[in-house]
């Protein structure tokens, strides 16, 4: 299955959870403690995997029923000792790139000078598809003490000015402030930080800073574009800072969220790849596991190279293109 066909099915599966009145993003489990450890990454490089590559694998995790949230491609799993059972199927995840090399979706804003940015495949299997691989390391626990420390510090880092005695938590663009309840208002402390984090990526939207569409009314499509890209950010901040994700609000979006998912089934990507860019640009720390020790080289493997990219380990514009073009083409998922 090709990406674009794989993104198209997966937006059904979406729009079809959303018909039955779940959560626009129900894979993520939100409030579950477990979610800490539910981010797919790759074992060889420790990373998690981001943008749009993030979410085709948490869909296609929750699809295919996978609890391991490990991937990887064909040759890491050689490389690390390990070995693809015979007839598993692949997920294709892809790489942006510019000409100069710089990772497309690193780049805050593209400038009109830029170079149009090249998209690179790669395939990788879960965990579970794979035998001779050890069991999956728990990500460990934090404090609460640790956790509001953190929170803390990131929107004291951020410089956002933050305004309490309001009545719910907004952003509002004009004044670029945030307007909060008084902490004491929430259940708990993490409450508040998820409603905050949640404004604080709204913030980031402020043409001085990464400059999106702001401009939407409540109740609008492009409303609910930008919330979509906001809820993602603030589940991302919430696993990373162990604080966790209230989508309660979501059902205001439903009917928006499911048009925009049969329109355009890519947004869903575009919006994850906005939010990696919102975390990044308030200096969100990100954990990476250790590293699975490497037993031997992979090698070339017979009919053309799988490419071995890692979550974030990527390799020179030139081994990309080489590697591409090598690649076999038969890509499918069972959905």
């Amino acid at each position: 299955m090709k990406y674009a066909d794989l993104a198209q099915a997966q937006a059904q599966v979406l729009i079809d959870l959303m018909k039955e009145g779940k959560p626009f993003l129900p894979f993520l489990k939100p409030g579950d403690p477990s979610t800490i450890n539910g981010l797919p990454y790759n074992p060889t490089t420790g990373k998690a995997y981001r943008g749009g590559n993030r979410v085709m694998l948490w869909i296609a995790g929750m699809v295919n029923h996978f609890e391991d949230n490990r991937w990887l491609t064909y040759k890491q799993a050689q490389a690390v000792g390990a070995q693809v059972r015979k007839g598993e199927k692949s997920i294709p995840l892809r790489y942006v790139m510019f000409p100069n090399g710089q990772e497309a979706e690193s780049a805050a804003v593209v400038q009109p000078w830029m170079d149009k940015p090249r998209t690179f495949f790669f395939n990788v299997f879960n965990a579970e598809q794979i035998e001779g691989l050890p069991p999956p390391p728990q990500r460990p626990e934090t404090t609460p003490h640790q956790r509001i420390e953190r929170c803390e510090q990131l929107v004291k880092d951020s410089g956002a000015v933050i305004v309490h005695g309001a009545s719910g938590p907004h952003y509002a663009p004009r004044s670029d402030k945030i307007g909060m309840p008084y902490p004491e208002r929430f259940i708990t402390p993490d409450g508040y930080y998820a409603a905050l984090t949640h404004e604080l990526a709204h913030w980031t939207g402020h043409e001085s800073r990464l400059a999106r569409d702001l401009s939407g009314a409540f109740g609008s499509e492009s409303y609910a574009r930008e919330e979509m890209i906001a809820e993602t950010a603030s589940h991302i901040m919430g696993v990373e800072l162990g604080i966790g994700h209230d989508p309660s609000q979501h059902a205001a979006y439903i009917h928006h969220w499911m048009k925009i998912a049969k329109e355009d089934p890519s947004f869903v990507y575009t919006a994850a790849a906005a939010a990696e860019k919102i975390c990044d640009f308030v200096g969100l720390e990100r954990y990476a596991y250790e590293p699975l020790p490497q037993v031997e080289q992979a090698h070339e493997v017979e009919g053309g190279v799988d490419v071995a990219f890692g979550a974030m380990d990527i390799p020179s514009l030139e081994a990309v293109s080489v590697a591409v073009r090598e690649r076999p083409s038969d890509v499918a998922l069972s959905l």
